[in-house]
This record gives C-alpha cells, sequence and structure tokens, in this order.
C-alpha cells in the first residue's frame, strides 16, 4: 500500500526532524538547567529515530536497496543521542556551557547520521569532518581547565589524520570515476588495483585514528577528562565510525590485496593487547572503560580486516549500546565506604568450569566447521565472553548460582541468534557473508596467544618480565603530564574563597 508513495516522502521528513531538532538544539544555547526546550529536543531524536526505522522498513526494495544501510545506522545514532542527551538533562544541570553540550552533541548526532544517508563523496566528506569537528568542541567546552585546552590540541592534532584521510578517499572516488557519486567512486576505485592499493593504506589509517588504535592512541586515553555524557557519546557512536567505513568499501580493501589488511590487523592485535592490559590493572573505572573501548575497537578492526563486514557491524552496535550503559552508570561504580571497608578474602584454588563452559561454546560453534577460519575467530570470541561472564556470575557473594544461569542463557541466545544478527547485517551492507579464511586464522591465533600470555602473566605476578609488564602497562594508562593537573582552577576557586570567608 505504501510502495508508491512512502519512500519518497521518508528522506524529506527525516531532513524536516533534523531540522527542528537542530532548531531545539539552538534554542537550548543559553540554557542553565533542565527546561521544556530541552524536552522539544529530545522529541525531535526520538522522531529521527521513528522516521529512520520507516525508511528502513519501507525502502528495501529497488531503487533504495543501496540506503538501508543509511537508515539502520541512522536509527541506531538517533535513539543513542536520545538515551545519551536524556541523560545529560539531569547531569549536566548548573554547567556553565549547558545547552552549548546539547547544541554540539546535536551537531554530532546529526552529521555522523548524515554521513552513511548521502551518496555524495564531497558530502560524506564533509559530514565525516563535522563529526570530528563535533567532538573537538565538545571536549573544548571545559574551557577553564588547563589539562583540557591541552588534551583538544591533542585530539584534534590526532583526529586530523582522519579527517585529512577521508578528504584524500573522497578525491580519489571523484577523481577514479569522474563523478561526485560515492557508490560509483567505490566501484571505480575497485577497478584499480594500483590505486586501491594507495586507497586501502589510507581507509586503514582513517579507521585506526577514528577508534584511537595503536599508533594513535593516546587522543582517546587523554580524553577520559571529558564528561560523562560526551564520553558515552564519543565511545558508542564515533570512534566505532572506522568500521562503518571499512564495510562501506569492502570491494575497495578487497581489491587493495593483503597488505593493507594485514597491517590493519597487526596494529589492532596490538590495540587489544595494550587495552585489555591497561583494563586489568587500572584502578580508575573511566580510564578502564576507554581501554576496554581500544581492545573492542581492536577487535572490531581486526574482524573487519579478515572480511567479516558483517560480524563487526553486530559487533559495533551491541558494543555501542554496552558501553554507553556503562559510562551513564559510572557513577554507581564508586563503592560505598562499608564496602571499601571489608578485607580482600584470599580465595582457593576452584576447579575452572566457567573456562571449560568457555571451551564448550567454542567446540559448538567453531566444530561443524573446523576449516572455516572465521568459525574459529568467532567461536573463540565467543566461547571467550562466556567464559569471562561465568567466571564473574560465580565469584558473587550472592546470587551467584542465578548469575550463572543468566550468564549461560545469554551465551546460549548469543549461539542462537548471533547467525541471524549477522545474516540481517549482510543483506543491510550487501556484502559477501564469507571473509577471508586465511587471516582469520591466523587472527584467530594471535588472540589466542594473547590470552595465553596474560594467564602466564597473572599466575607468574613477581617474575619480571610480568613487573615490567605492568610497570609499563600502568605508565600506558595514566594520563600524559599535559592532560592531568596538580591543583585544578577549581579547587584554586575553593581555596580563594575559603581563605575569604
Amino acid at each position: 500500500m505504501f510502495s508508491g508513495w512512502m519512500p519518497q516522502i521518508i528522506f524529506p521528513a527525516w531532513l524536516v526532524a533534523w531540522a527542528f531538532s537542530g532548531l531545539a538544539a539552538g534554542l537550548c544555547l543559553r540554557l542553565r538547567g533542565p527546561q521544556r526546550r530541552v524536552g522539544l529536543l529530545l522529541g525531535g531524536l526520538a522522531l529521527v529515530a521513528f522516521i529512520s526505522l520507516a525508511g528502513l522498513v519501507f525502502t528495501s526494495g529497488e531503487p533504495y536497496r543501496d540506503a538501508r544501510l543509511g537508515w539502520a545506522v541512522s536509527a541506531y545514532i538517533a535513539a543513542l543521542g536520545l538515551g545519551v542527551e536524556a541523560f545529560a538533562m539531569r547531569h549536566l544541570a548548573g554547567s556553565e556551557r549547558y545547552g552549548r553540550y546539547f547544541a554540539w552533541m546535536t551537531w554530532t548526532l546529526f552529521c555522523a547520521s548524515a554521513s552513511w544517508m548521502v551518496d555524495n563523496a564531497i558530502v560524506f566528506a564533509v559530514c565525516w569532518i563535522g563529526m570530528d569537528v563535533g567532538i573537538v568542541r565538545l571536549i573544548s567546552l571545559q574551557r577553564g581547565s588547563r589539562a583540557v585546552r591541552r588534551v583538544v590540541r591533542t585530539v584534534f592534532v590526532r583526529l586530523l589524520r582522519s579527517m585529512g584521510g577521508i578528504a584524500l578517499i573522497s578525491l580519489l572516488c571523484v577523481k577514479s570515476s569522474g563523478r561526485i557519486s560515492l557508490h560509483a567512486g567505490v566501484a571505480a576505485l575497485a577497478q584499480r588495483p594500483h590505486v586501491a592499493i594507495l586507497a586501502s593504506l589510507v581507509l586503514a589509517v582513517v579507521a585506526l585514528a577514528q577508534a584511537g588504535n595503536a599508533p594513535f592512541m593516546r587522543w582517546l586515553l587523554d580524553s577520559a577528562i571529558t564528561p560523562t555524557p560526551v564520553s558515552a557519546l564519543m565511545h558508542a557512536g564515533v570512534v566505532n565510525a572506522g568500521g562503518l567505513l571499512l564495510a562501506k568499501f569492502a570491494p575497495v580493501l578487497a581489491t587493495g590485496g593483503i597488505i593493507p589488511r594485514a597491517l590493519l590487523m597487526a596494529a589492532a592485535w596490538v590495540s587489544i593487547a595494550i587495552g585489555t592490559g591497561i583494563l586489568m590493572i587500572h584502578a580508575d573505572y573511566k580510564r578502564q572503560l576507554v581501554a576496554s573501548t581500544m581492545a573492542q575497537m581492536g577487535l572490531m578492526l581486526t574482524e573487519c580486516a579478515v572480511g567479516a563486514y558483517a560480524v563487526a557491524m553486530v559487533h559495533l552496535v551491541l558494543h555501542g549500546v554496552f558501553k554507553a550503559t556503562l559510562f551513564l552508570r559510572s557513577g554507581s561504580a564508586v563503592p560505598r565506604p562499608d564496602e571499601v571497608l571489608v578485607k580482600a578474602q584470599v580465595l582457593s584454588p576452584r576447579f575452572p568450569w566457567a573456562q571449560l563452559v568457555g571451551a564448550a561454546f567454542f567446540l559448538v560453534y567453531a566444530f561443524p566447521r573446523p576449516a572455516d577460519g572465521l568459525s574459529l575467530l568467532s567461536g573463540l570470541l565467543l566461547g571467550a565472553g562466556c567464559a569471562v561472564a561465568l567466571a564473574a556470575a560465580t565469584s558473587l557473594r550472592a546470587g551467584r548460582w542465578l548469575g550463572a544461569a543468566i550468564a549461560l542463557f545469554a551465551g546460549a541466545l548469543a549461539l542462537a541468534l548471533r547467525d541471524e544478527l549477522i545474516r540481517a547485517w549482510a543483506v543491510l551492507l550487501g556484502t559477501p557473508g564469507s571473509g577471508n579464511a586465511w587471516l582469520a586464522a591466523v587472527a584467530a591465533g594471535l588472540i589466542a596467544l594473547h590470552a595465553a600470555l596474560l594467564t602466564w602473566l597473572r599466575r607468574h605476578p613477581r617474575h619480571p618480565c610480568s613487573l615490567r609488564a605492568y610497570a609499563w602497562l600502568a605508565h600506558m594508562g595514566d594520563p600524559s603530564p599535559h592532560a592531568a593537573e596538580a591543583q585544578p582552577a577549581a579547587l584554586e576557586t575553593l581555596a580563594k574563597e575559603a581563605m575569604l570567608s
């Protein structure tokens, strides 16, 4: 019934919804606390999410097939922005730049969403650059802090690699096809092997810089200084844009050969190793989340490097929802005084039930296709996740059996639904479901080696190698000297007020 006129009105309605959200954000510029105008902004974002879902449903056929990825990403970003800005409405109340936070968050969300909706290579580059500029501006709103001003310079310089790389890729698309269509440019680049190698290397640099992976990880670690809503938006909706970029340019990466993808996988593996190491030893909860993002983005880029783009997209969305939730509930991570005073218990060695259950999940997933490297990689990640969740659940003082049951149920549900989610994203992407089996087997081996090294280091904490690794990871996880203040400006103000009184 809607097939005739519905697709023609959805995109204009989407633009109108964003224009309404932008107008509402502009009306919030001078606010210092929650008011009805913020509610109008949240209503606009909800309308964008609803229209994006309608676009995903009603533009499934030709000639709108290529727009499905854009509608899916737009729905995800709008829903994410709605949750983050609803949290920020009270969390940022009283801030001197309360309204500007909402304005720049809305700008960043629009640019991130529009990047995947347009087929114009120049507009795509402008939206990508606008997204990164929005993040830099959000970080810079705490101008009263000397450390923030220095971190802003670091973030801008690191993200210049991403912005410059996108501009270069867009120019290559236009030059190769003679048209401004991004789809035509990707197809033209895929037909030129020598140019595709250069483009693949640039794409790898852009994805690594955007994700805060090696060798560009410092900006992501120092960005922990930002307010919680900004961190949630950045870690769930901006740093993972590199994975979407690689999926969009999948034909170019396939033509570019093995070298760019192998280099991407090597850098991602280093990021996984450093991120998980910092996560294990650091006491700062927010830095633990940042290190976790670094490791998770390394896994996502590894999946892209082996050609498993649909797997990477499932990972991207689930990680974004999970990480945004962790950031928004980070205030509850501070323990109560009675919890701090409880003495640590010395745990006796237990039978490794969690490891055995994880190994069982791995075998169930990978055994039907033992020669498929992608199945080995996916099964390894699934089994490791189940083992970690089960070990955490069984360590609880109360409700351990309920926690273990929930962990097992979640693992079984992931085992049952993972293939369906991957097939759904493969349809949206329009890319082949199978990746490079050889690269996937190498990636699975590297991740298994990394897990073995971490296990050895934890079991031999007094070994000289363990002590050196601990010291180095602690140094890597700490903020840069320019990203910390001996006495923040806020404390100086409080000290002056105390002296005057």
